[in-house]
């Protein structure tokens, strides 16, 4: 909490000393509806998951009795059951199981950009421009927050992939399955922003790293030029050896 509060805060000071407060309530509102819209669309697909896992644990359920069939029985049991669709069904739905939280997580993410955005009156790339250019600055909880909401996005890009793999088998098996409909469409969608908020990232991480080198670039600079500034004023007042003497140094001649 305290360290949410030190970066309002320097952000605001940002603003203030840049008069750079445009923010959300001209241009930057529809950025931030867009940012509400995938954000929904995250927790929609999601709720998408939930339905379509929850359908499928039944054929978790039948392999797990399946499994613990003797051979004699199992044949016997099945009675022409394809039993391979019903793994896969199974299978579907261990990955949707555990991908559910995975989408959760990373539409809080979404959420509290959204909230963030509209607290500081900024559009949600610039306040994406602030958390990475603070992690670069004073690094510490600053980067561990703001890599912890990367991680959470790239997590999604990546078990998105998987849920979609797994979306087209369950509806090549089963188009009727809860959800599955609305999950396989939708999931693409989200798979397209994902890809561009990652290259946003990407770009954003790249800007606050160049900034970081020219203000540390400067900064050398500037240190240069006052040692040499220095230094001629010791030349001229024939200081060379530029020792400061103290009092009782200070020998007196008779």
């Amino acid at each position: 909490m305290k360290s949410a509060t030190v970066f309002f805060a320097w952000v605001l000071s940002v603003l203030l000393s840049t008069h750079a407060h445009a923010g959300a309530a001209t241009g930057g509102a529809t950025e931030v509806t867009q940012l509400m819209n995938n954000t929904e669309l995250m927790e929609q697909v999601g709720q998408a998951i939930e339905t379509t896992s929850n359908t499928l644990m039944t054929a978790e359920a039948t392999m797990q009795q399946l499994r613990n069939l003797p051979d004699a029985l199992l044949k016997e049991a099945l009675g022409g059951l394809p039993i391979e669709k019903v793994e896969k069904l199974a299978q579907a739905y261990r990955v949707m199981n555990k991908a559910a939280t995975v989408y959760r997580d990373a539409s809080q993410v979404l959420r509290k950009a959204q909230s963030d955005s509209v607290k500081l009156n900024i559009t949600p790339s610039e306040l994406l421009k602030y958390k990475a250019e603070a992690a670069q600055k004073y690094g510490d909880v600053y980067k561990q927050t703001y890599e912890q909401e990367q991680a959470k996005l790239a997590r999604l890009a990546d078990v998105s992939k998987d849920v979609q793999k797994q979306a087209e088998t369950v509806k090549s098996i089963d188009s009727n399955v809860g959800g599955i409909q609305f999950l396989a469409s939708q999931n693409l969608k989200l798979q397209v922003i994902l890809s561009e908020m990652s290259d946003s990232i990407a770009t954003a991480n790249a800007n606050a790293a160049m900034a970081m080198e020219v203000a540390k670039d400067s900064e050398a600079k500037a240190a240069q030029s006052s040692a040499a500034t220095l230094d001629k004023l010791r030349a001229a007042r024939g200081d060379a050896k530029a020792t400061i003497q103290l009092p009782a140094e200070v020998k007196i001649v008779k």
